[in-house]
């Protein structure tokens, strides 16, 4: 006998800031569609930050797995969220685990809830690089969670291609959106309150200088594991040749803790005058700066999708991106790591900016903001034996 998901019980499983903000908006539509019963479940590796997150969006976690400790390896990870993983399915008995993206925890709760044969919804299904080393170890890792999905919620029809030439059924594949616009859009609104965004303003400016926002402002991003070394270092010096190259513009930096990356940040940026070194931001003072940066360099995955909600060409330096559509688009510029290449797209973006051209003219490659009512939809209608 036929029936639909209506009434399932569905684990959402995070533990990464990025996770948490683009299920967010999946678990206020499941919790308001009032069809599902819903366990959200934290691994808990970025504490304070998803701490940031679920309270802006009015999120209670019911399950803390507590996985964060210090100077953890991929194989901690990965062998201490599985065992973990099997303790909380066991104890809230989910008939779908849901998990985001492409993190190590999101592998290992797809994993886990195969071994416990539960059903597995993977958002954001389907990116790919085609390099298993960039980025690592995500593209692995979604890789992993494509094989044992049976919902797999792809962003745009290039992810469902992907599955596709993939051998992966159409039956299982389904185009919403990417859900990091849903969250943006909520967002948005608060950034754009007059009276909280110069609240705002106004503590950057009492921590950083006055100045900070009276010159062109460009916003860093930079701390990929694949970087580590040699590749991060040479990066570093073709900022520090920026920063004095536009003496007049300040480049700002919220730095990743990992020792791998703020101690040569430190060393090689510490003491160039226009180069601002903050501890990394909370999610509503990041998108601050997003929306008021001249424009954007980074090698984050989430912020070449981000930035189109705030007309915010991107110069991503990386060697490949599982985001081709913000390239085909026109406001995102691959680089890699090349020193030249950089410069001349610093160059290029920075005069057209000031010549008033608009990098934004087509809709927005992910979305239009209904990506977690298209999934609850979704689940609401689906057949199941």
């Amino acid at each position: 006998m036929n029936s639909t998901l209506a009434g399932k019980k569905i684990m959402i499983v995070f533990g990464t800031r990025p996770e948490a903000i683009k299920l967010s908006p999946v678990i206020q539509a499941l919790k308001e569609d009032g069809n599902f019963k819903i366990v959200v479940c934290s691994t808990g590796q970025h504490r304070e930050m998803l701490k940031q997150v679920l309270d802006i969006f009015n999120i209670e976690v019911d399950d803390d797995l507590d996985l964060m400790k210090p100077n953890q390896t991929l194989f901690d990870i990965t062998a201490d969220s599985l065992v973990r993983l099997k303790g909380s399915i066991e104890k809230h008995q989910p008939e779908i685990i849901m998990v985001q993206g492409d993190t190590t925890t999101a592998f290992t709760s797809a994993l886990a809830a195969y071994y416990k044969n539960v059903k597995v919804a993977h958002v954001e299904a389907g990116l790919r690089s085609y390099d298993l080393f960039h980025p690592f170890p995500e593209e692995a890792n979604r890789r992993f969670i494509s094989v044992i999905s049976d919902y797999n919620f792809v962003p745009t029809g290039d992810a469902k291609k992907n599955l596709i030439q993939e051998g992966f059924s159409a039956e299982s594949i389904y185009v919403t959106g990417n859900t990091v616009v849903d969250a943006l859009l909520q967002i948005k609104v608060k950034i754009d309150d007059p009276n909280y965004s110069e609240k705002i303003k106004s503590n950057f400016e009492f921590k950083l200088g006055q100045n900070l926002f009276s010159k062109k402002l460009i916003l860093i991003t930079l701390h990929r594991r694949e970087k580590f070394g040699e590749e991060l270092k040479d990066l570093l010096y073709t900022l520090k040749d920026l920063a004095e190259k536009y003496p007049d513009y300040n480049f700002i930096y919220p730095v990743h803790l990992n020792p791998n990356v703020v101690n040569p940040v430190r060393e090689i940026l510490g003491t160039r005058e226009n180069f601002i070194l903050t501890q990394p931001l909370d999610y509503l003072n990041f998108l601050y700066l997003m929306s008021k940066c001249h424009f954007i360099m980074s090698d984050s995955g989430g912020v070449q999708e981000e930035c189109y909600v705030f007309n915010k060409p991107i110069i991503v330096m990386r060697e490949v991106t599982e985001r081709n559509e913000a390239i085909r688009a026109g406001y995102a510029f691959l680089t890699g790591s090349d020193k030249e290449i950089i410069l001349s797209r610093f160059s290029e973006i920075d005069s057209k900016i000031d010549s008033g051209f608009n990098f934004f003219t087509t809709e927005n490659p992910y979305g239009d903001g209904k990506a977690s009512g298209r999934i609850v939809e979704i689940f609401r209608s689906k057949s199941v034996n």
